[in-house]
């Protein structure tokens, strides 16, 4: 009787343990340098789950701005939906990143649509930014027009001489500019690109992309086999 006893509980037991036992796959991918081949347990994450985590993070989600606007909006909406639909690895961290990056594309969207409208609505320039910061000083002045316009470039070229290897060139490329008669235009077009969006940009989310999130991704992983190039 014991004998039995002490058998249907081992029996039991492994019923229990087996299904529950991991079950080591192998995930190939690459990057630039590399190709691996990771191995995961296919009890904690799927095949599926992998693959989006590192979507997340091997592409830096780069929309183009050329086009019409209803160009732009169709690449933007695509990229966001893209970023929704994907499954990474249910953890705390990449759930964050996930939500991070639809923040980045939808927060830098809202500015493409505000700058690719600026010549005909720039008072959208002024509401789209924080008050106090250059991006607000530069979308006023791009709102006004006019003499307005006209210092914010003065101002933005001489900052731009600051860091630039030739600043003589670009004062030169000024003095020339405000010679031209359509000197207003001229101006709004640099003041809009590097004075108001290049500072706008600055107040978007952004996403650091140190190689934390690929440390982050191997560790899922329970053994990586590697074969990189030379650099």
């Amino acid at each position: 009787m014991k004998l039995k006893l002490v058998f249907g509980s081992l029996c039991l037991l492994l019923a229990l343990v087996g299904p529950t036992q991991a079950q080591t796959k192998v995930l190939e991918f690459e990057d630039a340098l590399c190709s691996y081949k990771g191995y995961y347990d296919s009890k904690k994450y799927t095949k599926k789950q992998l693959l989006d985590t590192y979507a997340l993070f091997s592409d830096s989600h780069y929309v183009p701005d050329d086009g019409t606007l209803a160009e732009v909006r169709a690449r933007y909406t695509a990229a966001i939906q893209e970023i929704k639909a994907l499954q990474p690895v249910p953890t705390p961290y990449f759930k964050e990143l996930q939500a991070a990056t639809v923040r980045y594309l939808e927060e830098t969207y809202a500015l493409k649509q505000v700058e690719k409208t600026a010549r005909t609505s720039p008072e959208k320039l002024v509401t789209a930014v924080k008050p106090g910061t250059k991006a607000h000083m530069y979308a006023v002045a791009l709102n006004k027009g006019g003499d307005a316009l006209m210092t914010a470039y003065e101002t933005l070229v001489k900052e731009k001489m600051k860091n630039n290897a030739k600043p003589e060139n670009l004062w030169r490329e000024y003095q020339n500019n405000i010679r031209q008669a359509n000197k207003q235009d001229l101006a709004f077009k640099e003041v809009l690109v590097y004075g108001w969006w290049n500072n706008a940009n600055e107040l978007v989310h952004h996403i650091d992309y140190d190689g934390t999130q690929f440390k982050k991704f191997m560790q899922l992983f329970s053994k990586i086999d590697s074969d990189c190039d030379e650099p």
